[in-house]
Formats: structure tokens, C-alpha cells, sequence
């Protein structure tokens, strides 16, 4: 519940920070300020995609979050950072990265209580295997496939939060 509380904070300050048109850079560091000044130990992640359909490209902006994975067929790729979540650090070190998209790319990001689900496999070789083996392009199937896994690997019990987002990069047939 902490985690959640600390994400719906740090999400509705982006939004606003961003709307009234801070930098991202900025917005970042004036978020990790206020988290700071917070007496309680509270982190949190930012693991933000910007998708501009027009010029075909997908921006990510990662702090402390988790690989973003894109399926392409069966081509895995995948977006890290080795930076630390917000709140931890005085000053932020955003990771920023730029991406062409092409048409059919399927984008998932997980919070690390789905990737960190199976407690006997270090790391996400069990989460590569299960979205390379994951035949359907409906995203809100892969989605709840991939949630269900998660607390399957846990004999049904979420022993974190467990969030998914599954993107899919169509390409409209012109008429």
C-alpha cells in the first residue's frame, strides 16, 4: 500500500510538472526533492515511454525501474538503467534513451514483483521464455497472461505489487 501511495504521489506530480511545462529533467529533480524532505523512508520509481507515432520513435525515461522488453515476433530486445528510484539520492541521475518503433513492436513493462515472482531463477530468463512463447498480439491478453504467471510462480499468493503494461506499435493500412 506504501508503494502504491508513493507512485499515485510521484505519477500525479509528473502529470502536473509536465502540463504546466517543466523539463522533464526538472520535474524529475523537483519530484526527488519533496520525496526527500518526506520524513518517512519512501522511493519510488519513474518508468515513463513516450511514444511520437508521427516521427516513429518511443523515448523512455527510467529511474530505478525495471527493463522495458520489446517483442518483435520472436526477437526479444530489451531498455535498462542502472540508476537508483527517487528519494534515495540528493541529485537524480535520469536515464534517457531513444528507440525507432517499427510496426508489430510489442512493449512490456513490469513492476520487479512480476520479474522477481519466481524466487529459484535469478534474474528474468523465466520472463523472457514466457513472453518469447506468448503467441497472441491482443495486449490485454498477454497482459493477464503474464500476471497470472507471475502469481502462479508464488502458488497463487502476491508477495509484492505486480503491475503490467503490454503496448502494441500497429501500423494502420492507408485506404
Amino acid at each position: 500500500m506504501k508503494a502504491r501511495k508513493s507512485s499515485q504521489i510521484v505519477i500525479k506530480m509528473m502529470k502536473k510538472l509536465l502540463t504546466a511545462g517543466f523539463d522533464k529533467n526538472d520535474s524529475i529533480e523537483l519530484i526527488n526533492g519533496a520525496i526527500k524532505l518526506n520524513e518517512e523512508e519512501v522511493y519510488a520509481t519513474i518508468d515513463t515511454s513516450i511514444f511520437d507515432l508521427y516521427n516513429g520513435n518511443v523515448e523512455f525515461i527510467k529511474n530505478g525501474a525495471c527493463k522495458t522488453y520489446i517483442k518483435n515476433k520472436q526477437n526479444i530486445e530489451f531498455v535498462e538503467s542502472n540508476t537508483l528510484p527517487l528519494g534515495i539520492l540528493n541529485n537524480v541521475e535520469v536515464s534517457v534513451f531513444d528507440k525507432d518503433i517499427n510496426d508489430g513492436d510489442i512493449f512490456i513493462m513490469c513492476s520487479d514483483g512480476v520479474i522477481d515472482s519466481k524466487e529459484e531463477e535469478q534474474g528474468d530468463k523465466w520472463f523472457i521464455k514466457l513472453i518469447k512463447n506468448i503467441s497472441t498480439n491482443n495486449v490485454q491478453k498477454m497482459s493477464d497472461i503474464i500476471l497470472k504467471e507471475a502469481i502462479d510462480n508464488n502458488y497463487g499468493i502476491c508477495k509484492d505489487d505486480m503491475s503490467v503494461i503490454v503496448v502494441k506499435v500497429s501500423k494502420k493500412a492507408k485506404k
